[in-house]
């Protein structure tokens, strides 16, 4: 423990660049958001075909702290200070990695993309201007508390899918004026804010605005989850029978996983203080937001949704050996195939930022006096995948004709690599497997699908000599026995 908080200070100590110049690296976001807009005829009745905020478009001050939502709705803000929404701009990943990005950007183009980060990562900061951002100065006790209550409630509409597409009113809450709130009931009140019924906060099309993300300059796909789904089976067509992405990820409560291959449980109970008058709902939405960061949530000490989102984890794929029941041959070479089926989960496996995030097939054989006759995917001394591993992922090219891999997200032009598992689709690899001529048989084979947040190797570039070793979690995996002959 005392390791990783020394890792937390290094990351969260004070960064400084030069000021200059920063007031500009936004410019030109207005035509880099939205990515792109619904046909009218399937869009929520409040998707606009009009600009969302800029910088300097929305003071801060105009946004209520958490704190005063938990006055009446104390279980949802429980729920969602330990999730990575409440914890966007305090990331330490995301905060290392945006200060790499900031000390290197040195085209407008790379400075523009890393602009955009924040858009998403301290909402309100974005919308005021404020050079804290940047590192520059501080930035107000609002806008650190990343994605927080009221910037998710103010959105009154959005104008299409990604960057950050969101048109937002949160009234004034300097002057105690707390706006309206907008969400999927339409029979709520309170005694504080006015409450009106949002079409677009019932459907996937909400989380889109943020979890669609193209390079702010060229539209490079960086994260596409969004449409992963969208273009997935679990969305039918018809908004009424699709399962968005609030059916998963806001039903999951800290016994029950609710994804794709499981139940999606109803949470009875009341959102806000029955006191003031709250109803009684059949179900009410969590606000755990668990995605599949157990890393960065046990490095900020929230337990309960690392363990939510291991849980999440372990019910998103199942993995298969195909050749049950086949006789290995001694001295000859054998194939072996595995089936990886993404049964859980309404996105690509792995999704978000798939040129770091790493999932791969660990598979080892061993003869029944445990000699290992084959291995793949095992962890090389430095802790980074061995290279003939399979390894689901994208990988980024910068410009030019080499199109080099990179991890430098403002410089990349375009996606050179993706392998990774569709909703409900899957992945057969196909392994050889050569069988000494003196082998013991059965053979075991055991077959893992491993996650790790990124690479061990660019944490350790990041972080240098604190760089803590990132665990590994197995998502699943299965076990046979092959007789030999």
């Amino acid at each position: 423990m005392r390791r990783v908080v020394v890792v937390l200070l290094i990351i969260l100590a004070p960064f400084s660049a030069d000021a200059a110049g920063f007031e500009t690296w936004h410019e030109h976001h207005d035509k880099a958001t939205p990515i792109w807009v619904l046909p009218k005829a399937t869009a929520p009745d409040n998707m606009r075909w009009s600009n969302a905020e800029m910088p300097g478009d929305v003071e801060s001050k105009r946004f209520s702290q958490p704190e005063v939502c938990r006055g009446c709705h104390g279980v949802i803000y429980d729920q969602w200070k330990g999730s990575m929404m409440a914890n966007a701009w305090t990331d330490p990943v995301f905060i290392a990695v945006y200060k790499k990005y900031i000390a290197n950007a040195g085209t407008e183009m790379e400075k523009a993309e890393v602009a955009m980060c924040s858009r998403c990562h301290t909402p309100s900061g974005y919308l005021q201007n404020n050079m804290g951002r940047y590192f520059q100065g501080e930035l107000s006790e609002m806008d650190k508390r990343g994605v927080s209550c009221d910037i998710c409630h103010s959105v009154e509409a959005s104008n299409g899918t990604g960057n950050g597409s969101f048109i937002i009113n949160p009234g004034d809450a300097s002057k105690g004026d707390f706006g309206t709130k907008f969400g999927p009931r339409n029979d709520s009140v309170s005694p504080i804010h006015a409450s009106k019924h949002s079409e677009l906060h019932t459907r996937g099309d909400f989380c889109g605005m943020c979890h669609d993300v193209g390079h702010a300059h060229n539209l490079m796909t960086v994260e596409n989850t969004y449409t992963e789904w969208r273009r997935s089976p679990y969305n039918t067509g018809n908004p009424k029978t699709s399962t968005h992405c609030q059916d998963c990820h806001m039903r999951q409560n800290p016994t029950h996983p609710a994804t794709g291959a499981t139940p999606l449980p109803d949470s009875p109970g009341f959102a806000a203080l029955e006191d003031l008058g709250a109803k009684k709902r059949s179900h009410v939405w969590q606000h755990y937001f668990i995605g599949g960061n157990f890393v960065v949530t046990t490095l900020l000490g929230n337990q309960q949704t690392a363990r939510m989102a291991q849980d999440r984890l372990e019910h998103a794929l199942t993995i298969e050996v195909l050749d049950q029941g086949k006789t290995m041959k001694k001295g000859r070479t054998e194939r072996l195939r595995i089936k990886v089926i993404n049964s859980g989960a309404g996105h690509y496996l792995p999704t978000g930022l798939t040129f770091v995030r790493e999932m791969w097939i660990h598979l080892q054989v061993k003869t029944a006096d445990q000699k290992t006759v084959f291995e793949s995917g095992y962890l090389d001394a430095k802790g980074d995948i061995e290279p003939n591993a399979v390894v689901y992922k994208t990988v980024l090219g910068e410009g030019g004709e080499e199109r080099k891999p990179t991890f430098f997200l403002p410089a990349a032009f375009q996606v050179v690599y993706d392998k990774r598992i569709p909703p409900k689709g899957y992945s057969l690899e196909e392994f050889h497997i050569a069988v000494p001529a003196d082998a013991k048989g059965p053979l075991t084979v055991h077959a893992d699908v491993n996650y790790r947040s990124a690479p061990q190797s660019l944490i350790n570039e990041l972080l240098g000599k604190d760089a803590p070793a990132l665990p590994v979690f197995t998502m699943g995996k299965t076990e046979t026995t092959l007789a030999v002959e």
